[in-house]
């Protein structure tokens, strides 16, 4: 999403947006510390290394996640 669209929400859309990308944040890290749990607990046992590429494929959602979440934060920080 691009920043005009930010200026043109209200504060209420803005806290929602923020409490949405905080869910999902807390979501996708939880997910990333399972499948790492479950890489490693795979790897010991059935050297299988399958869920490392699934693990890493999810760090790009959690930077683009976390970078939203920081420009809502800012903006709301500017209009406070």
């Amino acid at each position: 999403m691009k920043d005009e669209t930010y200026s043109k929400l209200t504060l209420e859309e803005l806290k929602a947006k923020e409490k949405t990308y905080k869910v999902v944040l807390g979501a996708l890290l939880g997910l990333q510390i399972l499948i790492v749990i479950l890489a490693i607990y795979l790897m010991i046992t059935q050297k299988q290394f399958t869920f490392i590429a699934i693990s890493g494929g999810l760090i790009p959602s959690l930077i683009l996640t976390q970078k939203s979440l920081k420009k809502v934060q800012e903006e709301i920080k500017n209009r406070i």
